[in-house]
């Protein structure tokens, strides 16, 4: 029995190694590529390359920030040279008419919160891209100095720096008064 177990062995062992990290890929090649069938092929990409090097992907000791630091990569490769920045305002949600005023009150708060995003998408198009992967990786995801470091390959003061500015900058254009509301018609 063990003599046809060989080859999913392999495959076994890699999804028991990847499979945790898998939604944090998802996430993070979503938020840099905005956009579903991209970010899928993304993280399909990277795991088709890892899978021959399983030996290798086994003795790394944080698998979670590796994996991210090689999908950063990829990403880099990929996408960056074809497309200036990864934000996308084109977010749309359907606006269903309906006459329950406690679906109305949602909708308004699925509005404002639409509203919001896009404000933070725009302030995000104005800090560079270096500044903008420092702050989705440290504080939208969560990745500490040193992880964050180690991700995009520079120095910790770099990224302490980096994350300061970006967060002053962003700030700034978040400040109130300086976000614009479009109202439906």
């Amino acid at each position: 029995m063990r003599f046809f177990r060989g080859a999913d062995a392999a495959e076994d062992r890699f999804t028991v190694l990847v499979r945790p990290h898998m939604r944090l890929m998802y996430r993070m090649a979503y938020r840099w590529t905005q956009d579903r069938n991209e970010s899928e092929d993304l993280v399909q990409d990277v795991l088709t390359r890892l899978f021959p090097r399983l030996d290798e992907l086994a003795a790394v000791e944080k698998l979670g920030p590796w994996l991210v630091k090689v999908l950063y990569r990829r990403y880099v490769d990929l996408y960056r040279r074809r497309v200036s920045s990864p934000i996308d305002e084109s977010i749309s949600w359907s606006s269903d008419d309906d006459a329950f005023a406690d679906l109305l009150v949602d909708k308004r708060n699925r509005y404002h919160q639409l509203e919001l995003q896009r404000a933070l998408n725009r302030a995000l198009e104005t800090i560079d891209d270096g500044w903008r992967d420092v702050v989705m990786l440290h504080d939208v995801e969560g990745y500490t100095a040193l992880e964050v470091a180690e991700i995009l390959d520079i120095n910790v003061g770099t990224v302490k720096s980096r994350l300061h500015r970006a967060r002053k900058k962003l700030k700034e254009a978040l400040q109130l008064g300086t976000i614009e509301s479009s109202y439906a018609c």
